[in-house]
C-alpha cells in the first residue's frame, strides 16, 4: 500500500463521516409551511417561501444560543 492508497482511504473515511453527520432535510407532514402553517409548501421544501425558511432558521439559531447560554 503506497501513499496514494492511504490518502484515498482517508478521503473515503472523511466523506463517510461527513455524510453520516449531516442533518436530515426538513419536510412538511401535512403539505403546509412548518413555520407560518398557512400556505402550501414549495415542492421539495418545508416552507411556503424563502422568508419563512429564513425566519425559521433565525428562530432555531436563537433557541440554540439560549440553550448554550444557560
Amino acid at each position: 500500500m503506497d501513499i496514494a492508497d492511504v490518502a484515498q482511504l482517508r478521503e473515503e473515511a472523511i466523506l463517510s463521516a461527513a455524510i453520516a453527520a449531516r442533518e436530515t432535510p426538513l419536510t412538511s407532514p401535512d403539505g403546509f409551511c412548518i413555520w407560518c402553517k398557512d400556505e402550501p409548501v414549495v415542492a421539495g421544501t418545508a416552507f411556503c417561501s424563502a422568508e419563512c425558511g429564513e425566519d425559521y432558521g433565525k428562530y432555531r439559531r436563537e433557541m440554540k444560543q439560549r440553550i448554550k447560554g444557560e
